[in-house]
């Protein structure tokens, strides 16, 4: 895909070469740009109002975080007939509206544990009772004599 211009004044026109990440800044999306002809130390964060010329680059980006996320969190190893053992931590997925929870599995065939990214609607569904575990060690209790 060849570079795309972007106003970012009324006076100048600068060609995108690529988006490079994306961040939520004052509750406002922001997608770094690397500008054609210029190095990666010059990149810029844009919100999306500047890059309506260019929003192929943009759903581009989109596509790609979203395949990554699909690599990394898969369905976990259900289908292969394990189970989840144990969470080992938690984040945010890229848009920060769901939760992913990274678990150790109970292999059926007895391998070596393997651990993969679970998304929580996979977890609840299939192992409720590890989160409730999970979020019952998380829980200050109060110290009962």
């Amino acid at each position: 895909m060849s570079g795309s211009p972007v106003s970012v004044s009324s006076q100048e026109e600068y060609m995108v070469e690529a988006i490079t990440n994306k961040r939520v800044k004052n509750g406002r999306t922001e997608y770094e740009v690397k500008w054609q002809g210029y190095s990666d130390n010059e990149k810029t964060w844009e919100p999306i109002e500047n890059l309506q010329s260019v929003m192929t680059y943009v759903l581009d980006f989109e596509q790609s975080l979203k395949q990554k996320q699909n690599q990394e969190v898969g369905e976990g190893n259900y289908d292969d007939g394990d189970s989840a053992d144990e969470i080992l931590q938690i984040r945010k997925d890229n848009d920060g509206q769901n939760l992913l929870f990274q678990v150790s599995w109970k292999q059926k065939n007895n391998l070596a544990p393997k651990v993969s990214w679970v998304n929580q609607n996979t977890l609840k569904m299939h192992n409720p009772e590890i989160l409730i575990d999970y979020l019952l060690k998380k829980i200050k209790w109060p110290n009962n004599k």
